[in-house]
């Protein structure tokens, strides 16, 4: 019975040392090799001081092209919007920015989601590699507790998360294969064409968002102008008065461009579309002219 014991004991001494190595190793890669999203970019790279960046979900990552604000302005900046984050995340990932980087203007895309106060499924995953971190497993923590099983047992974030963090993304991150975002300063092309024509329906409720609030303070902190918008939507349901409601110096940009051509989906413009919308954008918050 005993030598039965000590091999049960061994048995699980031997994946425990396992699963702690490997949690030592993907969260190396994660840290040091190549990009597998926005987070890794905005955390390894050199510092940087820029005249705007963008923050959002994936409405803010298809819509926004630094590249033409560049060319017709002058203007340096970048689009950090991570597909299906809410903002929490947005929160995240603002706060890591400032970290090591500066900007004169903050843009946040806000929508439907505005009131979603706990991490979002998928947004989240960008952010799973680094719950070690003591600033990052506390804001989790905030939300739900269920976080501080995947902060204490190694390797079971990238288990549980493996589809999203686990071996694949790993592998990829570690032989280094480039990511598709880099090309234009984050902004990311969405080909294809609407084809429903109906209404898009959502229902927005009327209260704040803490984090919304956190990320305000944020910037007024580091004295950096915050600006908020609503990307366009094809034929929405209902208006967004309530984040008007709920915001200062917001622009409700959701009706801006209204063709169906434009639009991948209802939520999401097409290249051209975010082409159209990005000349818009500066027709709104900067000038034509190149700076000399």
């Amino acid at each position: 019975m005993k030598q039965f014991i000590k091999y049960i004991i061994s048995l699980i001494l031997g994946l425990f040392i396992i699963m702690v190595v490997l949690d030592l190793f993907y969260t190396y890669v994660y840290n040091t090799g190549s990009y597998r999203n926005k987070v890794m970019w905005m955390r390894d790279m050199e510092s940087v001081s820029l005249d705007y960046a963008v923050f959002g979900n994936s409405r803010a990552n298809y819509s926004i092209n630094p590249d033409i604000i560049y060319d017709k302005t002058g203007k340096e900046g970048l689009n950090f919007g991570i597909n299906a984050s809410g903002p929490f995340e947005v929160y995240l990932t603002i706060k890591e920015f400032l970290k090591k980087h500066s900007t004169e203007r903050i843009f946040v895309q806000v929508d439907y989601t505005f009131y979603q106060t706990t991490p979002d499924d998928v947004g989240q995953l960008s952010w799973i590699p680094y719950l070690k971190e003591k600033q990052i497993i506390q804001e989790f923590k905030k939300s739900e507790p269920h976080y501080t099983y995947l902060y204490y047992v190694p390797f079971y974030r990238y288990l549980k998360y493996d589809s999203r963090v686990g071996f694949r993304n790993m592998a990829l991150s570690f032989i280094r294969k480039p990511p598709n975002f880099l090309n234009n300063r984050g902004y990311l092309e969405r080909e294809g064409n609407l084809k429903n024509d109906e209404y898009y329906e959502y229902t927005l409720q009327a209260k704040s968002n803490p984090y919304i609030n956190k990320i305000t303070e944020l910037c007024k902190n580091n004295n950096i102008d915050i600006v908020y918008f609503t990307a366009p939507i094809y034929k929405p349901s209902e208006t967004f008065s309530a984040l008007e409601n709920n915001l200062s110096n917001y622009y409700d940009l959701s009706e801006s461009i209204n063709k169906k051509k434009y639009f991948s989906d209802h939520t999401h413009l097409n290249t051209a579309g975010a082409m159209l919308f990005t000349n818009k954008f500066i027709e709104m918050f900067y000038s034509r002219s190149p700076v000399n």
